[in-house]
């Protein structure tokens, strides 16, 4: 990745094109317009509106903890929440401060 992830409310934040690609996106399936990002697998459309903590999965809304934000000119987004929505499995690793993705 060109910028490093971070923590940030207790949720890790990786950069939208990385998280994307890692759960099986193609990079013609990942759009961002007017500060929505949308990415689409599948039968899957996922879309996070910048600064909003609300997440759509094919049209149904999902309330976050946390929103996904613009940082150093990069649009990250909340890891567990999109992979989750993607299908994958998420855990952490307390002890190793490690993040863990099955898909």
């Amino acid at each position: 990745m060109d910028v490093a992830p971070y923590v940030k409310n207790g949720r890790t934040y990786l950069p939208v094109r990385y998280v994307a690609m890692a759960l099986g996106v193609a990079p013609e399936n990942i759009y961002y317009a007017d500060g929505v990002v949308t990415l689409l697998k599948g039968g899957v459309a996922v879309q996070l509106t910048i600064g909003s903590n609300v997440l759509k999965v094919n049209g149904a809304e999902i309330k976050m903890d946390v929103p996904a934000e613009i940082s150093n000119g990069r649009t990250m987004l909340p890891f567990r929440w999109v992979a989750q929505a993607l299908g994958a499995s998420v855990s952490w690793d307390e002890a190793t401060q490690t993040v863990s993705m099955t898909l």
